[in-house]
């Protein structure tokens, strides 16, 4: 492999962490407005092939399950010595296999007209499924629950869709999404520059949020019924060329976007799981030994989507990104 070829196989790589952070994100406290900015990178690999791209396939990753906390302990100049502990599990329920990747089938149809819209002629899955390569490329399995692969960060877990299941190629650490269009490290694709987009939704809002005041601290758990779509990007291959790169080619949203829709479905607490005896031990033997009392909170949730209020916010955050990548695309030059 060329030194060329390793840095590109490291920027994918580097392009997956990036990815993985921004899953984690679930836990901050979501910022306000739903203002959507992105990073263009060497949009002029979308020419390599006269405007012709070929897009096999789009992802959209889902939430079904997760996990939020938050602590805060008293500072130095504070009365006391406490800690305050808050945390939660949710699960999203009315999700299956059908509806996910009819998701996912809508955003790929609107990535491919959008970029149509752009001046691009596309070629879609249907168009190279018979090509040898594409017959003999790994698929990704689906899991026992749903039916469709599933990945986890840091306590969150998401069920990832493709508008099929001959469309949900496998991937690997040094090549990502591109994985299996790759040999040798050159495209496989030799006649249009390689496009996937993938979106990551999360409903419900749930996140941590703690304070200090002179004589007390707190933490707490806050929750919405809101979506929002955490990260979006469409990378992109297009000819092996000798560059210094300077991040995965491709558009990807900076942060992610609140409320794409502000109700997506009905957020209710099944349980409150807050241990209510073990506070009240905490706050005798602070009171008795002078040792720090350690207050805590947790509860479980559980998400019930609104199939078609879920549907529309899924797609409001997916119109605009894709309409940011096929603004990127109009406006490439050589």
């Amino acid at each position: 492999m060329t030194c060329t070829n390793r840095l590109s196989a490291f920027v994918f790589l580097v392009a997956g962490i990036f990815l993985s952070i921004n899953a984690l994100a679930q836990t901050d406290t979501p910022a306000t407005g739903t203002a959507m900015e992105v990073n263009v990178v060497n949009p002029e690999d979308l020419l390599d092939y006269s405007k012709t791209i070929v897009v096999p396939t789009a992802y959209v990753s889902l939430l079904t399950e997760g996990r939020v906390s938050a602590v805060k302990q008293s500072g130095i100049f504070q009365r006391g010595n406490a800690t305050a502990r808050a945390s939660a599990n949710y699960k999203v329920v009315g999700i299956d296999k059908a509806y996910a990747q009819g998701l996912a089938q809508k955003a790929y149809d609107d990535f491919v007209s959008k970029l149509r819209a752009a001046g691009y002629t596309v070629l879609t899955y249907a168009d190279i499924k018979d090509r040898d390569y594409i017959k003999a490329a790994q698929r990704e399995k689906g899991d026992a629950a749903m039916g469709l692969p599933a990945k986890s960060d840091q306590g969150n877990s998401y069920v990832v869709a493709a508008p099929s299941d001959e469309q949900h190629f496998k991937s690997a650490m040094a090549w990502g999404l591109f994985a299996e269009f790759v040999q040798s490290a050159k495209p496989v694709i030799t006649d249009a520059t390689i496009v996937i987009p993938q979106y990551t939704i999360v409903a419900p809002q749930v996140w941590g949020e703690s304070s200090r005041g002179y004589s007390s601290v707190s933490a707490e758990v806050k929750t919405g019924p809101g979506m929002n779509l955490l990260h979006a990007s469409a990378l992109w291959m297009g000819k092996p060329k000798p560059r210094v790169m300077r991040g995965a080619p491709g558009v990807a949203t900076k942060q992610q976007v609140i409320n794409v829709a502000e109700n997506a479905g009905t957020l209710q607490q099944t349980a409150d799981t807050t241990p209510q005896a073990a506070n009240v031990l905490s706050s005798t033997l602070s009171m008795l030994s002078g040792a720090g009392n350690i207050q805590r909170t947790s509860g479980e949730y559980a998400f019930t989507i609104d199939r078609d209020a879920y549907a529309s916010g899924v797609m409001s955050g997916v119109n605009r990104f894709n309409a940011e990548v096929a603004k990127a695309a109009a406006e490439a030059k050589p």
